[in-house]
């Protein structure tokens, strides 16, 4: 039986689904209409959200976790407000994580159970849940792409790997389960939703290599774009400080970071995402494993480094990366055995 392990933590039962009561998206940077809205607590300990003036937006019919918010006289700042009804809960796979709100208190889709959590943006897309299907959303809780497979992966390098008649598997590790691919259609697809073609052999060195299947290569730029691009490319010493303190001996090819545009401006969200890959001796780029490489760019061309997706953080690309270089160096000189090492 062919099957590939994931890495989800053990959600089988009703509590554990439960107490992950609640969660919000935190989308720094979308448009906020101007009512401030307030979580409140039915007399009952459950959880809604009302208006400046009192006004019920979200009924208290939702699940509480006191941890998640230390004082209900702050406003909510958030776009899209995931809560956990409290209701019979649907316990098949692909299970969804409550119910994704907008700010006047509408349903906008079911998001998808990952990590005993609401699954999370990744390159600008999360997954939902619909009709035991899943498909993806936008920042601002538009589904964009049908949900029409019984499982698919976040999206990296701009691609998703997708199935039908698969399933998760928990009969050997209900903590750690795998996906059976052992009767299942498998596809890779596009940010469009659209089924890719694997290529007979790499035509470009950025194609992508995923379980020895070529992938054509994802992003199309303007020169601007392609600039900006440029600008962090040419950074030897982002590569050089991030493999630093890295324990075994990488090739060239693998010490050199690549960056791409992982989601665009739009009117509500004035920003480039820009993402770093790095690439493996199999041939695939995978998404750097070090949320300090997450960029964010303006329409004019400034870049800044976001610590973990916070724009009130954001830290001047070239303040970053000098930071970046000596803690690089510091351990460096703390660990003289070091095989990446640089001047």
């Amino acid at each position: 039986m062919l099957s590939f392990t994931l890495s989800m933590k053990k959600y089988t039962s009703l509590v554990i689904f439960i107490c992950v009561a609640l969660c919000c998206y935190s989308l720094k940077g979308a448009s906020q209409e101007h009512k401030k809205l307030f979580y409140f607590l039915s007399p009952d300990s459950l959880l809604g959200v009302k208006d400046e003036k009192g006004t019920i937006v979200i009924p208290a019919t939702h699940y509480f976790l006191p941890i998640a918010y230390d004082d209900f006289r702050l406003p909510i700042n958030d776009s899209i407000l995931i809560l956990v009804p409290k209701r019979t809960f649907n316990l098949k796979d692909p299970k969804p994580y409550g119910l994704a709100y907008n700010r006047n208190g509408k349903v906008l889709y079911a998001p998808y159970l990952f990590d005993n959590g609401p699954d999370f943006l990744e390159e600008g897309l999360s997954r939902y849940v619909e009709n035991d299907k899943i498909g993806f959303v936008n920042r601002y809780g538009e589904k964009v792409i049908k949900a029409q497979w019984d499982w698919v992966s976040p999206f990296e390098y701009g691609i998703a790997r997708a199935c039908n008649g698969c399933f998760i598997d928990y009969s050997k590790d209900a903590e750690h389960p795998s996906l059976d691919l052992s009767k299942a259609n498998t596809y890779y697809i596009d940010k469009n939703g659209r089924v890719i073609q694997a290529l007979q052999k790499k035509q470009s060195k950025h194609d992508q290599t995923i379980d020895s299947i070529f992938l054509p290569y994802q992003f199309s730029y303007s020169p601007f774009e392609s600039n900006l691009l440029k600008k962090l490319n040419d950074l030897d010493l982002i590569s050089k400080a991030h493999f630093a303190n890295y324990y075994n001996r990488l090739t060239e090819e693998e010490k050199q970071l690549h960056f791409e545009i992982v989601e665009k401006p739009s009117n509500d969200f004035p920003y480039y995402i820009i993402n770093a890959f790095r690439y493996d001796a199999d041939g695939a780029y995978r998404k750097a494993d070090n949320p300090d490489l997450l960029f964010y760019a303006t329409e004019i061309g400034d870049i800044y480094q976001i610590p973990y997706g916070n724009l009130e953080e954001k830290v001047p690309l070239k303040e970053w990366l000098s930071n970046y270089d000596a803690e690089a160096r510091r351990y460096l000189k703390e660990h003289p055995d070091a095989p990446n090492r640089y001047k």
